[in-house]
C-alpha cells in the first residue's frame, strides 16, 4: 500500500471512530435519562476507551478491502472499453462517448478509418505482421487526431477489423476535412517496418458532419458510406459524406 492511500484510510478509519463515537454517547446520554447511572463518568470513559480501540481495528481493514475491490472495479471497467491489441479506446467507449458529446449540441464530426487491403497484408505477410500494422496505423492515427488544432475533443478507437473511428468535437467542417487529408498523407508516408521489410500502409477515410437533428449512428453510418466511396474511387483518400450521398456511375467490366 502506497503512503497516499495508507494516508486516505487512515482519514477515513478516524472519521468512522468518531461517528461510533458521536453513536455510543448518545446512547450511553440517553440510558442515562431514562435509567441513570452510579457512575456516569466510568461509563463515559469504558465507551470512549473501546470505541477508539476496537473501532479502528475493525474499520481500518474494512476500508482498505472496500478501497481495493474499488480500484479493481474501475480497472476491470477499464478494461472492458479497452481494445486489447492496439490499446485505443474499443467500440463501446467509443460509442459511450459519442452519445455524451452529441448532447452538447457542439459542431462534431465523425470519420471512419479503413486500412486499404489489409486482408492483402496478413496473406503476405502472416498475422503477426498484420497486428503489428494495426498498432502502429492504431498509434499513428490517434497521436495525427490528438495534435489538431484547438482544445476541442478528439477521440480515436479501433471498432472492428482493420476499422477506426475519430470524433472531432469544436472544428470547423474545414479544419477537419484538413485533418482528414493529414491523415491519409502521413499515414501514406510512414512504411510500417515488420521483421527487416518496410510494408507500405495507405487508409480509405469518410468524413462526416452532424447536422441538426442527427444521432450518433446516423453521422458513423454516412462516414462509413463515404469510406466506402473512397475506396471506390481508388482508395489512399478521403471522402466527405455530402460527397457520398451522390451516386458513383455504375462499375463497367474490365
Amino acid at each position: 500500500m502506497s503512503r497516499a492511500e495508507l494516508f486516505k484510510a487512515l482519514n477515513r478509519v478516524v472519521l468512522i471512530t468518531l461517528a461510533m463515537l458521536a453513536g455510543a454517547y448518545i446512547l450511553l446520554a440517553g440510558q442515562f435519562v431514562l435509567f441513570g447511572f452510579k457512575d456516569p463518568v466510568l461509563h463515559f470513559t469504558l465507551a470512549t476507551t473501546f470505541t477508539f480501540i476496537l473501532a479502528p481495528i475493525g474499520a481500518f481493514p474494512l476500508v482498505v478491502m472496500s478501497d481495493r475491490l474499488r480500484a479493481m472495479k474501475d480497472e476491470l471497467e477499464g478494461l472492458v472499453r479497452l481494445d486489447g491489441l492496439t490499446e485505443l479506446p474499443n467500440r463501446r467507449a467509443f460509442f459511450e462517448l459519442t452519445e455524451k458529446v452529441f448532447e452538447r449540441g457542439d459542431a462534431v464530426t465523425l470519420m471512419m478509418v479503413d486500412i486499404d487491403r489489409f486482408k492483402q497484408v496478413n496473406d503476405t505477410y502472416g498475422h503477426d505482421t498484420g497486428d503489428r500494422v494495426l498498432r502502429s496505423v492504431g498509434q499513428s492515427i490517434q497521436h495525427i487526431v490528438a495534435q489538431a488544432g484547438g482544445t476541442c475533443v478528439k477521440f480515436t478507437a479501433r471498432i472492428g477489423g482493420e476499422e477506426f473511428a475519430v470524433l472531432v468535437e469544436g472544428l470547423t467542417a474545414d479544419a477537419a476535412d484538413c485533418l482528414a487529408n493529414e491523415l491519409v498523407r502521413r499515414i501514406g508516408a510512414a512504411p510500417v517496418q515488420s521483421d527487416g521489410q518496410l510494408i507500405a500502409v495507405t487508409v480509405s477515410i469518410g468524413v462526416a458532419h452532424r447536422r441538426a437533428g442527427d444521432m450518433p449512428g446516423q453521422v458513423l453510418r454516412a462516414a462509413d458510406s463515404a469510406c466506402y466511396r473512397a475506396k471506390r474511387l481508388g482508395r489512399n483518400q478521403w471522402c466527405d459524406a455530402a460527397a457520398a450521398e451522390r451516386p458513383l456511375p455504375a462499375l463497367t467490366a474490365a
